[in-house]
């Protein structure tokens, strides 16, 4: 069974702003800087406006809307 998973952050919620956006997401994707380059993936200057963008989400007229989907699954008993 898969069911998506939605957190959503705004100004109206801001221990999520805080929590989720800045010290979970942004963390986490400003952690893979190096990778991300070195892989060719994208241009620093590319991921600068990216990281830019994202921090914004995080201000007082910013939103952030996140979706992953949370996947059960059951292993038969064998016979």
């Amino acid at each position: 069974m898969v069911r998506p998973r939605t957190v959503y952050a705004d100004r109206s919620r801001p221990a999520l702003v805080n929590g989720f956006t800045r010290n979970t997401f942004i963390a986490m994707i400003e952690s893979v800087r190096e990778d991300a380059l070195s892989a060719g993936l994208m241009t620093p200057s590319d991921w600068a406006r990216g990281i830019a963008d994202l921090h914004r989400t995080a201000t007082g007229d910013g939103a952030f809307h996140y979706t992953f989907f949370k996947g059960l699954a059951v292993n038969p008993p064998s016979r």
